[in-house]
């Protein structure tokens, strides 16, 4: 299983930071990503039970948010991919702290691919790709 954690510190309220990366049609639109609700969530719209898909130049990738705290963390699973591809999801969650007057931000994602013998060196590869996206997303709120 491959583990993702990067870590981001903003000079901005948590909340201001909260809301900019928990709207995700914003935040996960550009840089080659295309972001787009297809369900809302039951309380706030990008919240718990909302569905998006994001799209990159080769996937597309279906998620689910299922837990939301305001101001403090959500967590999405992948439940789709097209093309297909041997990737298991296992968890994907973002918390938000404050931390010496500044808002810290952690990103974590965990997956497996699943392709026998190579999935480890595959799974590799693309953690450090991902860790590139999560990170350039992230400071592009800066």
């Amino acid at each position: 299983m491959q583990k993702i954690h990067v870590t981001v510190y903003f000079n901005q309220d948590i909340a201001d930071v909260f809301s900019a990366v928990s709207d995700h049609r914003s935040f996960l639109t550009g840089g080659g990503l295309t972001c787009h609700l297809i369900k809302k969530g039951a309380v706030n719209k990008n919240g718990l039970g909302a569905v998006r898909t994001v799209r990159t130049k080769t996937h597309t990738f279906t998620e689910e948010i299922n837990a939301f705290e305001e101001n403090e963390s959500f967590d999405y699973l992948i439940t789709a991919i097209k093309p297909k591809m041997a990737m298991k999801h296992h968890a994907g969650w973002l918390e938000f702290n404050e931390e010496n007057g500044k808002t810290r931000v952690d990103w974590h994602s965990h997956f497996t691919i699943t392709t026998p013998i190579i999935g480890p060196l595959i799974g590799w590869v693309v953690k450090r790709k991902i860790e590139k996206v999560f990170l350039n997303r992230l400071n592009q709120l800066k």
